[in-house]
């Protein structure tokens, strides 16, 4: 069995012990829309899923803190086109564990802040001259830490959708492009080498109990 899968059906199993009235837990999923910041590519193209679990518990009327195990695909890709036929697609797969904490919005929802520690368990990609080397993918960190900032909408009671966007605190590649493209976030903090995960995220979570 692959190691994140136990840790996903472990943590599914710890939401039905819990105290109800100190936590509560449940699943998710949804989609992601990434890019690399530091390679030559902008914009949002390469789509992906995301799935797992949550366990949450309020800490005051006002506050809630919650923890997350999924999966999540992320990467880069170059759309083609008549101008640029060339093909470029970098798939990376992570498991997430997002640690955050949320202030309420009456009648709205929730903005989070937070942390996502995440492990690669496996990269791939392809390019004009087919897929990417071994030693091409070996050269991506193992573990990442991104920042995290969202909000939760409100649906029904036990169902509410998630917007997030995440966005690495350390470089997930040390590789330097000379004409490498970094998005806002990026010059914000000056970031002028090495390659960096930088997600948007549209997920939907339901509460078990």
């Amino acid at each position: 069995m692959k190691p994140w899968f136990l840790l996903l059906v472990l943590l599914f199993g710890a939401i039905g012990h819990v105290n109800a009235q100190l936590f509560h837990g449940g699943v998710l999923a949804g989609f992601t829309a990434t890019q690399v910041d530091g390679d030559t590519y902008g914009g949002y193209n390469k789509p992906g899923f995301q799935g797992g679990v949550f366990v949450n518990a309020a800490l005051s009327d006002l506050f809630n803190a919650q923890l997350e195990i999924k999966y999540t695909g992320k990467g880069a890709k170059k759309p083609v086109n008549s101008i640029d036929p060339g093909v470029y697609t970098l798939t990376l797969h992570y498991i997430d564990i997002p640690l955050l904490a949320s202030v309420k919005v009456k009648k709205i929802g929730s903005v989070e802040l937070g942390l996502v520690p995440a492990y690669l368990f496996s990269a791939q990609g392809e390019d004009n001259g087919g897929s990417f080397p071994s030693e091409y993918l070996v050269t991506f960190n193992k573990f990442d830490i991104s920042s995290l900032i969202g909000i939760n909408i409100n649906l029904f009671p036990k169902l509410w959708m998630n917007l997030r966007y995440t966005y690495s605190l350390t470089s997930i590649r040390e590789e330097e492009y000379p004409n490498g493209y970094y998005t806002w976030f990026g010059k914000l903090f000056g970031q002028k080498t090495g390659q960096y995960n930088n997600c948007l995220m549209m997920g939907i979570y339901y509460q078990l109990k």
